[in-house]
């Protein structure tokens, strides 16, 4: 009499194989449509990686003052995604150098989505000059980023000469 644990053995391994194969190559696609808002502040649309390619900032109403007109401030951030977001902030220090320790701040899902959130530091105030360098990233592993933005000399963030403060909103 022959066994049937031999060829069952067989069958459970392959289906085994083909459901590991089938989670792996498993993917959604999300297509979201956005509304357009009035807001002083830009909205930045994200990008994926493997294939960095930069982002092409969406101009809000709110016109960007002649760059030379630019003075230092602090940076309004807004979360609109529902992704948990870091933003990233590495200072230029002089003509050529940057900070050691870049700073860095979590953002959760539509967190300061409405009016944004003044950004700060341990010691005190952030003051944002131009050549800073500003990233953002998801940490739900999805890939997603914004940036870089060099302030004050890419459109985002954008200078909001009646509050003295630099504004960027992701979504």
């Amino acid at each position: 009499m022959k066994s049937l644990v031999h060829p069952a053995v067989i069958i459970g391994s392959i289906l085994g194989v083909l459901g590991l194969v089938w989670i792996a190559l498993q993917f959604s696609v999300t297509i979201e449509i956005e509304e357009p808002e009035p807001s002083p502040v830009n909205t930045i649309p994200a990008t994926r990686s493997p294939a960095p390619t930069p982002t092409t900032p969406v101009q809000d109403a709110v016109p960007t003052p002649n760059p030379a007109a630019i003075s230092s401030g602090a940076l309004r951030m807004s979360n609109q995604t529902d992704q948990p977001v870091r933003i990233a902030l590495l200072a230029k220090r002089s003509s050529n150098t940057y900070s050691e320790a870049p700073a860095h701040w979590d953002f959760a899902p539509l967190e300061g989505s409405t009016e944004g959130l003044i950004l700060s530091l341990p010691e005190g105030n952030l003051t944002l000059n131009k050549g800073d360098i500003v990233v953002a990233f998801a940490q739900d592993g999805s890939g997603r980023y914004w940036g870089p933005y060099v302030v004050g000399e890419t459109p985002t963030p954008v200078w909001n000469s009646q509050v003295q403060e630099w504004q960027l909103t992701l979504n």
